[in-house]
């Protein structure tokens, strides 16, 4: 964490807040609010954590409004030992806009050393910066303001908007599309051949993949994540589409515009996954199916069969959230069911003999 010191007073401008204690003290970093120290800003941005308001050592601590005259006894006794608060409408977001004052910004020198290959026939924007020991090939076109940093690669043909960041070692192959502002963090491979083979007695056979790959504006794709170019036309990721590390995106699949899918997640090829959902990590989806708008998908689901728009659904295979948790709940008890089937069992055996004895 960066040390970096600001008053109060700054902060509180800077979220629209207001302060109650003195303006004037410095913060030097944003800290959780069970492990904040003196010097920290910190947050409560959940009521389950409202129990530690009376262990946190915090310099100040951002809450929503009418807080502090909820609190005033127990402030003005001293169990809650925070001197300053800053009250705002909506803390979550607070939290937010008060870690990018500390958030790191790389340097981007305005030169480099020329020690990347750019080809004659690449069209590059403005104020783009391409770090050392990158690669940009024929009839690329990068957009203004970009950061290529070491060891990129962009195949032939391919185009990237303005205001894009990709960080090093990142993979583009030839054809491959990326919308403005959009970030591809380290070890990303966009445009890989997508898993196609069939078998011919007895032979496998590579099928071509002639597509590519086409990310729209303001999406992030985390490290060592994989977009298979389609086999044919375009796999396709919408706007604002944010994915996590350690995810494999297969060939043809359609992603759309604001979907946020964690980490190890895995869809097979063909699959249409709607706009606006929200997947946990470690989801696994089958080909071919579809996925509709503002669906929530548990982490270790399994969908292997169409979804319908807006259902919360989890296990595996995945079903709706309710009817999962129906199951969950008889599974958790199968011992004792169990044992009382065998019970049974005993007790119809032994009336089944007194009936033949008699």
């Amino acid at each position: 964490m960066m040390k970096l010191e600001k008053s109060l007073r700054e902060i509180s401008d800077f979220i629209g807040g207001k302060i109650f204690g003195n303006p004037d003290e410095l913060v030097f970093s944003p800290q959780s609010i069970e492990k904040a120290k003196e010097g920290d800003i910190s947050f409560l941005v959940n009521p389950k954590y409202e129990k530690f308001i009376y262990e946190t050592r915090a310099s100040c601590l951002v809450v929503e409004s009418g807080f502090v005259e909820r609190k005033k006894e127990e402030i003005s006794s001293r169990k809650i030992k925070v001197k300053n608060f800053i009250e705002v409408e909506n803390p979550y977001i607070a939290m937010v806009k008060v870690l990018s004052l500390w958030e790191y910004k790389s340097y981007f020198p305005k030169t480099s050393l020329n020690l990347s290959f750019v080809s004659p026939s690449a069209k590059i924007g403005k104020n783009t910066i391409i770090f050392p020991f990158c690669y940009v090939g024929k009839q690329v076109e990068i957009g203004e303001n970009c950061v290529l940093f070491p060891g990129v690669f962009v195949g032939d043909f391919s185009k990237i908007g303005n205001g894009v960041v990709i960080f090093p070692n990142a993979v583009l192959y030839p054809f491959s599309e990326i919308g403005d502002d959009s970030i591809i963090h380290a070890g990303a491979v966009i445009g890989a051949d997508g898993f196609g083979y069939f078998s011919f007695f007895g032979e496998i056979i590579k099928i071509p993949q002639v597509g590519n790959v086409k990310i729209g504006k303001r999406a992030e794709l985390g490290a060592n994540t994989c977009v298979d170019r389609a086999t044919m036309g375009s796999t396709e990721i919408g706007d604002d589409v944010k994915i996590d590390n350690l995810v494999q995106v297969a060939h043809n699949v359609k992603i759309g515009s604001g979907t946020r899918i964690a980490a190890l997640t895995g869809i097979a090829g063909s699959s249409e996954i709607g706009s606006g959902c929200v997947f946990g990590g470690q989801v696994g989806v089958v080909d071919h199916v579809k996925v509709g708008d503002f669906s929530v998908v548990a982490a270790r689901s399994a969908i292997i069969s169409d979804v319908q728009g807006g259902k919360v659904i989890m296990g595996e295979p995945a079903m709706e959230r309710t009817k999962f948790l129906k199951i969950h709940s008889l599974y958790l008890k199968l011992p004792e069911i169990f044992e009382r089937l065998k019970n049974l069992e005993k007790e119809f055996q032994n009336l089944k003999d007194k009936i033949n004895k008699t």
